[in-house]
């Protein structure tokens, strides 16, 4: 006999990635690392927009951005999210604005994947991925 077992997503669980994901994009807004590091798994790496390597996200290197006056800003636009029954995969567009400490604006449009793993009951990134779009504003 063969027996297949599908994993289903539960009820609730698109919901809570998304409000995960948007209660770190609102740490990073106020520049609450700490906050925003909650929701990461300690395992967290990241392909950044601009062509870096793979690699953990710097977050003692943010706190001190941050304390030293920079400025970050993001707007998401058609955010969806598939479940695997303990992984999902988030994709969206986004506007990041970025003043560095004595610099001038930066704004830029991504492509962002960000891929969960529920752990002891909590989403928690695993792994980001952004990209340059072009055109630069979504319809």
């Amino acid at each position: 006999a063969l027996l297949v077992v599908c994993d289903q997503a539960k009820a609730g669980d698109k919901e809570d990635v998304l409000a995960t994901w948007n209660a770190v994009k609102a740490a990073w807004v106020i520049g609450d690392i700490d906050a925003a590091q909650k929701h990461a798994s300690a395992e967290f790496k990241s392909f950044e927009a601009d062509g870096s390597l793979l690699s953990p996200l710097d977050f003692e290197g943010a706190k001190a951005a941050f304390a030293a006056g920079l400025k970050f800003n993001v707007q998401s636009a058609h955010s969806e999210v598939t479940v695997y029954g303990d992984a999902a995969i988030l994709t969206e567009y986004h506007t990041r604005q970025l003043t560095p400490p004595g610099g001038t604006l930066v704004s830029m449009t991504l492509r962002a994947t960000i891929v969960f793993v529920k752990q002891k009951g909590q989403w928690k990134g695993v792994h980001a991925h952004f990209s340059h779009l072009t055109p630069k504003n979504p319809e």
